[in-house]
């Protein structure tokens, strides 16, 4: 039963992605999980639409990781929270495939936003560059904007940075919760404004942009790491009750 539910997950997976991805199919999820005092995961809950032979087959992976338990007073509790993860689907050159579940990041949710539109009057200063925000995410959900700068070239990037700022703000964020009540965050992330990359309103690139060393200095000393850099649209760095222990790819062959 268990690999008809996963076989039926992969053919989902692979009708579901666009035709010209022919050779490795692949889907981000985001899946609610609780977590005990031990650091196992013990129930998961997918988003909204995800098929059940897909949500049984996160749900087998999940429970394979392990995470360094919440701490409440010095005292391991149970928490739940929400994992990001990456569904392939591999070809083995025999007309078969099979599934690999990697981890992309764990804490509150962060919905997934296309980038911030590039204002009209910012492309008419010829504004560009790196701006990075950061924020505080309360305990009801609300967040807060603490800090933000950029590396920028043209009109000074205030247009730029208000884009940012408003683009931040909106999205819906859900906190973690620990021992059923949400906890705080800190959530941190870039947008890349780009005149060169603009397609139609939107102007974050489409491949590897090439960040000066200014732009570089600045994401590193945010805490983003070269991997984050190379991305079309970064995940955020969102502060955790948990630390990943044990999260390596979980590979399912049929």
């Amino acid at each position: 039963m268990k690999k008809v539910m996963l076989r039926t997950a992969m053919l989902l997976l692979i009708c579901a992605l666009s035709a010209h991805a022919a050779e490795r199919r692949e889907q981000t999820f985001v899946v609610g999980a609780d977590v005990n005092a031990q650091g196992e995961v013990t129930q998961t809950q997918p988003e909204a639409g995800v098929s059940k032979p897909i949500a049984a087959a996160l749900d087998l992976a999940l429970k394979h990781w392990q995470f360094v338990p919440a701490q409440k007073d010095g005292i391991a509790v149970p928490a739940h929270t929400f994992i990001e993860t990456e569904l392939e689907a591999i070809p083995d050159g025999n007309g078969r495939y099979s599934l690999r579940i990697s981890y992309i990041r764990h804490g509150p949710t962060w919905d997934r936003h296309l980038p911030p539109a590039y204002p009209t009057d910012a492309v008419r200063n010829h504004e560009s560059g790196v701006i990075v925000v950061t924020g505080d995410l309360h305990q009801d959900g609300k967040i807060v904007i603490t800090d933000i700068r950029g590396v920028l070239e043209g009109g000074g990037g205030l247009l730029l940075k208000k884009a940012a700022k408003d683009w931040f703000l909106h999205h819906n964020v859900v906190p973690e919760t620990m021992e059923g009540r949400p906890v705080a965050a800190r959530i941190s992330t870039y947008i890349t404004f780009r005149l060169g990359d603009m397609a139609g309103a939107q102007a974050m690139r489409t491949g590897k942009a090439p960040y000066s060393a200014k732009e570089k200095e600045l994401l590193l000393q945010a805490g983003f790491k070269d991997i984050d850099i190379e991305t079309k649209l970064p995940s955020p760095q969102i502060s955790s009750v948990l630390l990943a222990r044990t999260i390596n790819p979980i590979v399912m062959h049929l």
